[in-house]
C-alpha cells in the first residue's frame, strides 16, 4: 500500500469526522485547540490532548481530556463541563447549569476517597474516568483485532453486510436470554463457577461485534468517497468507531443507533460461529 493511498486515506477520515461533526453540530478534536466564539452555538465539544476555549453557546457537555478548559465571560454551557488531566478556569460571568468536574493528579485522590465513603460525587467521577477508559480499550482492542485477526473480522463484518436484519435479530434474541442464562447459572452448583468465564467471553463478544460493525460502517462510508482501491480494515475500523462516537453524541437517536450496532454486530458473531460449525457437521 503506497504512503500516498494513506495519506489521502487519513485526510478522508479527517474531513468526513470534520463534516460529520459540523452536520451533528458536535465539535470533536484530536490533539489540537477548539474555541467557541462568542456567537457560536453548538451541542458538545470533546477535544482529547487540548485546551479548548467557550465564549458562546454549548447546548450539551464541554469535556476535555489532556487538556484544560476556559470558560470567559461569555461562555454558556447548559450541560456538564468535565476536565480530565486538566484545570477549569472559569469567568466571574461564564453560565454552567450543570455540574463542573476537574480530575486531575492535584484532586484524583479525593475522588477516590469519596467513592469509597460512597458519596455521589466519587461514584460520578468515577463513571466518568472508567468510561473514558473502556472507550479507550475499545480503540485499542480493534486496532489489534485488525492487525492480528484481520480474517475473523472481514467475516463477521461480511456476515452482518449480507443479513442485516437476520443478523439484528439474533442479536437481538440472544440479548434477550443472557439473564436467563446467568440465572440458570446462579442457580446450579457448577454453574456457579463458570460465570466470570461466561462473562468474559460474551463481553469479548459484544466488543468483537460492535468492532466489526464499526469497520461495516467505515467499510461504507470509504466505498461512497474512494472507488477502485482496496481500503485497510484499520482504516475502515477506527474511521467507523469514530463515527459511532460522534453519532453517541446525538440525543435519544444516538444511542439507539448505538445499540442497533451492538446488537447487530453481537448477532454478526454468532452468525459466523453457528455457520463454521454447520459446515463442520457436514463434512
Amino acid at each position: 500500500m503506497s504512503t500516498k493511498f494513506v495519506c489521502i486515506l487519513t485526510f478522508l477520515t479527517i474531513f468526513l469526522l470534520a463534516s460529520f461533526s459540523t452536520q451533528a453540530n458536535n465539535v470533536f478534536k484530536i490533539g489540537d485547540d477548539v474555541t467557541i466564539e462568542e456567537q457560536q452555538k453548538v451541542n458538545n465539544v470533546v477535544v482529547i490532548g487540548g485546551q479548548i476555549t467557550v465564549s458562546g453557546l454549548v447546548e450539551n457537555n464541554v469535556v476535555a481530556v489532556g487538556g484544560s478548559i476556559v470558560l470567559t465571560s461569555k461562555a454558556l454551557v447548559r450541560g456538564n463541563v468535565v476536565c480530565i488531566g486538566g484545570v477549569i478556569a472559569r469567568g466571574s460571568d461564564a453560565q454552567v447549569f450543570g455540574k463542573m468536574k476537574e480530575i486531575n493528579s492535584s484532586n484524583i485522590s479525593t475522588f477516590i476517597n469519596s467513592f469509597f465513603r460512597g458519596e455521589p460525587e466519587g461514584w460520578s467521577a468515577l463513571f466518568n474516568i472508567i468510561s473514558l477508559y473502556f472507550q479507550g480499550l475499545i480503540f485499542i482492542l480493534a486496532m489489534l483485532t485488525a492487525f492480528i485477526l484481520p480474517r475473523p473480522l472481514t467475516a463477521i463484518k461480511q456476515s452482518i453486510q449480507k443479513s442485516k436484519m437476520k443478523s439484528f435479530f439474533w442479536g437481538l434474541v440472544a440479548t434477550l436470554m443472557i439473564t436467563p442464562f446467568f440465572i440458570l447459572l446462579v442457580i446450579s452448583i457448577a454453574g456457579i463457577y463458570l460465570i466470570p468465564l461466561a462473562f468474559t467471553a460474551l463481553l469479548m463478544t459484544f466488543i468483537l461485534g460492535y468492532i466489526a460493525a464499526a469497520a461495516l460502517l467505515g467499510d461504507i462510508i470509504l466505498a461512497k468517497i474512494v472507488r477502485g482501491h482496496k481500503k485497510p480494515l484499520i482504516i475502515e475500523t477506527i474511521l467507523g468507531l469514530i463515527l459511532l462516537l460522534v453519532i453517541g453524541w446525538i440525543p435519544f437517536i444516538g444511542w439507539l443507533i448505538k445499540a442497533f450496532a451492538v446488537t447487530s454486530g453481537f448477532g454478526g458473531v454468532l452468525l459466523v460461529v453457528f455457520n463454521r460449525r454447520h459446515r463442520q457437521a457436514t463434512l
